[in-house]
């Protein structure tokens, strides 16, 4: 019984110094008929996966900025947040937009270091941040002159009030 029939399980390096295939399969112009497909061929040995974090090709060793994720989720949840009474808006549009100001600015210092999906999401993240702080400042200041104008104005605020029922 010879080696490989006693372990096939067992991991070997292929030996490209052994001539597989001696022949080439011939070759056929397209209008002579179909050509013979190649002989089969051993698939190669199993190869470990790369490090975790790490991947083959063009991106290998780059990795996520760090807030980006974080960036991104605060400036999604803070623009519904503005409709309470801008408080969370503000909150979480702030916190959002410093996390990716920050993020954008490590990954214009090095951006062969990290992932451009991660720029772009900490991008977003900063866009919504902005927009949610804006919303929400501005939801705060009619909040306020509502409540002032009430103040000041009582009977003109009563007279609104029953307007709209």
């Amino acid at each position: 019984m010879s080696e490989e029939q006693e372990n096939p399980q067992e991991n070997r390096p292929i030996d490209l110094s052994k001539n597989q295939n001696p022949e080439p399969a011939p070759f056929r112009p397209l209008d002579q008929g179909p050509a013979t497909p190649p002989p089969f061929q051993q698939p190669p040995p199993f190869q470990q996966p790369p490090p975790f974090g790490q991947f083959g090709g063009g991106g290998f060793g780059q990795q996520n900025l760090p807030n980006a994720t974080a960036s991104l989720v605060l400036g999604i949840l803070a623009i519904p947040a503005c409709c309470f009474y801008g408080i969370f808006g503000v909150i979480f549009g702030v916190i959002a937009w410093i996390l990716g100001a920050g993020d954008m600015k490590k990954y214009q210092l090095n951006p062969g270091l990290y992932t451009e999906s991660s720029y772009k999401n900490a991008k977003a993240g900063k866009i919504c941040g902005m927009i949610a702080t804006i919303l929400s400042v501005l939801f705060i200041v009619i909040v306020v002159l509502i409540i002032a104008g009430a103040i000041t104005n009582p009977k003109m605020f009563d007279h609104l009030i029953q307007g709209v029922k």
